[in-house]
């Protein structure tokens, strides 16, 4: 059996891909073996990016919003590492920082513990870059003013309940 090349299909003028092309591609990149596309690479958010555009950065989800700060959350002085993900977990997985506080106001949950599942709201004066160790810098431009932090969660299967999922 000879090597997998990408079946094109036509559809009216359009080319489409098989699904074995996909997750052939996606597979290349999460093997690292892709010549553009790393794991861990920096991504930027594109100016053309809309309400609801997200950029996951492992378990942190940065997404574009307008909606204004949250029912029931309170604005808080910048935590002093400035990471994204409360509590005082210092592994690689919960380093989730921003490259710098100037011109950036938090606000996060009336209750911001290591149970919440809503992260915070982040409104920009000039943009921000969301950095990590091990997923990449996630860049807003300067363009979009209001961000929202969201957790990836998973289901507790013991409790019935949702919960944090952790890197």
């Amino acid at each position: 059996m000879g090597e997998h090349k990408p079946s094109l299909t036509y559809l009216k003028g359009k080319t489409m891909l098989t699904i074995k092309d996909v997750v052939d591609h996606a597979q290349t990149i999460a093997n690292g073996d892709h010549d553009v596309v790393k794991p861990g690479m920096p991504q930027d958010f594109s100016e053309a990016a809309t309400d609801g555009d997200m950029i996951w950065q492992g378990d942190l989800g940065i997404g574009i919003t307008s909606g204004g700060i949250p029912a029931g959350y309170k604005r808080i002085d910048m935590p002093k590492n400035l990471c994204l993900v409360p509590g005082k977990d210092e592994t690689i997985g919960s380093r989730h920082c921003l490259a710098t506080s100037k011109g950036v106001e938090i606000y996060v949950p009336e209750v911001w513990d290591e149970t919440v599942l809503d992260g915070p709201y982040l409104r920009l004066a000039n943009g921000a870059t969301v950095t990590h160790p091990k997923h990449g810098d996630v860049t807003i431009p300067s363009c979009f003013s209001e961000v929202q932090i969201i957790y990836q969660r998973e289901m507790d299967e013991e409790m019935k309940r949702e919960r944090r999922a952790r890197d």
